[in-house]
This record gives structure tokens, sequence and C-alpha cells, in this order.
């Protein structure tokens, strides 16, 4: 993963997602939830599952 961090890419998300609905003012606070909810989704599908990791790593 890169340097961005968390924050960041919400923020740009958020900026994104601001244009797209044509740069509506006063709605910041929604953007940000909006934004927050979708980088913490792509967070966790990236996460392993512990069902994705072997039970015995020795492998015997």
């Amino acid at each position: 993963m890169d340097d961005t961090t968390v924050a960041e890419r919400i923020r740009a998300r958020a900026y994104e997602l601001w244009q797209q609905d044509g740069c509506l003012e006063g709605c910041a606070d929604e953007y940000w939830h909006m934004a927050r909810a979708l980088i913490e989704n792509e967070i966790a599908s990236r996460e392993p599952s512990p069902h994705d990791e072997p039970d015995d790593i020795s492998g015997k």
C-alpha cells in the first residue's frame, strides 16, 4: 500500500463525491461520512479473514 493515510483517502473520496453531486454547499459532513464508510469497507475487504490462514503452518 502507498503512503496515503486513511484520513487522506477519506478526504479525497469525499471531494470526489462532492464533485459528482455538483459541488453542493453545506453538505461537507454528509460527504465525509459517506466517504468514510466507503473507505472502511474497502479496507475491511482487503484484510485477510482468520479462515484464510492455514491451521498448521508447519506444513505437516
